[in-house]
C-alpha cells in the first residue's frame, strides 16, 4: 500500500507539472504519456526530474520515453519533446538529467558501466533516439524486466526483491527460512549479516530472474 500511494502522490504532482509548467498546445501530449506510465514508478520518477529540473521558457511536455540501456536496475533513458532530446540515468527511485542528448560530456565510469568503451562507441550505437525502442513498463505484457527490482532476464535480483528464487528450496527467498538458517540467526536486521547473506548466495549459486518467475498478480492493471 506504501509503494502504490507513493506513486499516486507523483502522479498528482506530475500533473500539476503538466498543467502549470507546459505551454497549453502540448498539455495533452503530456497527460497521454502519463496516463500510459501512471503504474511505472521508474518513468514517473523520470517525468517528475524532468518538469522539476528544465528551464521554463522551454514549457515542454514529453512526448516520448526511449530506452537505451539498462544494467542491475539502473537505466540509461532518452526523453524527446517537440523540439529537444535529453539523456537521463534513472531508476525506480530517483532520475538525473545527464544532458542534452548527443550534446552532454558523459562520465566514462558511466559508459563502462553501461558496456560502451567511450563517448563515440556510445554515439555511434545510439545515433539519435528515434533509433531506440520505446520504453516499455516493467509490468506490460512481454516485458522481459523483473516487475518489482527491475533487473532484465538473466540477471541476479536487488537483494531483497520479492521475486527472487531461493537456491536452497527453490522457494521464494523472502519468504522461506533458509537465509536464516544459513546465518543462524532469527531476524535480519544487521547490515553485516545482509553482507554475509549476499555471500552465500553466489556461493550456493542465485537463481537469475526469468519470465517464468514471474507473479501473475504484479500484472499490468486492468488487463
Amino acid at each position: 500500500m506504501q509503494v502504490l500511494k507513493k506513486i499516486a502522490e507523483i502522479v498528482s504532482e506530475v500533473e500539476l507539472f503538466i498543467q502549470y509548467g507546459v505551454q497549453a498546445s502540448e498539455q495533452q501530449i503530456g497527460l497521454e504519456l502519463l496516463q500510459r506510465y501512471r503504474n511505472d514508478a521508474l518513468a514517473l520518477q523520470l517525468m517528475r526530474a524532468f518538469y522539476t529540473s528544465l528551464p521554463e521558457t522551454h514549457e515542454e511536455a514529453i512526448g516520448r520515453i526511449a530506452m537505451i540501456r539498462q544494467k542491475e536496475g539502473i537505466f540509461l533513458l532518452g526523453v524527446t519533446t517537440a523540439r529537444h532530446n535529453y539523456l537521463y540515468l534513472a531508476t525506480d527511485q530517483q532520475a538525473l538529467l545527464l544532458g542534452e542528448y548527443g550534446q552532454e560530456v558523459l562520465d566514462p565510469e558511466l559508459l563502462v558501466f553501461f558496456g560502451y568503451t567511450d563517448s563515440d562507441d556510445f554515439l555511434g550505437k545510439c545515433p539519435v533516439l528515434a533509433s531506440c525502442e520505446e520504453y516499455e513498463p516493467a509490468s506490460a505484457p512481454g516485458s522481459r524486466l523483473c516487475p518489482v527490482c527491475l533487473v532484465a532476464t538473466g540477471e541476479y535480483h536487488l537483494l531483497g526483491c520479492p521475486v527472487e528464487v531461493c537456491p536452497w528450496c527453490d522457494g521464494q527467498l523472502s519468504r522461506c527460512g533458509c537465509r536464516f538458517e544459513q546465518l543462524g540467526v532469527e531476524e535480519l536486521t544487521d547490515e553485516d549479516k545482509l553482507e554475509e547473506l549476499e555471500r552465500l548466495l553466489e556461493e550456493k549459486g542465485r537463481v537469475p530472474y526469468i519470465r517464468e518467475h514471474r507473479p501473475s498478480y504484479l500484472s499490468e492493471p486492468n488487463e
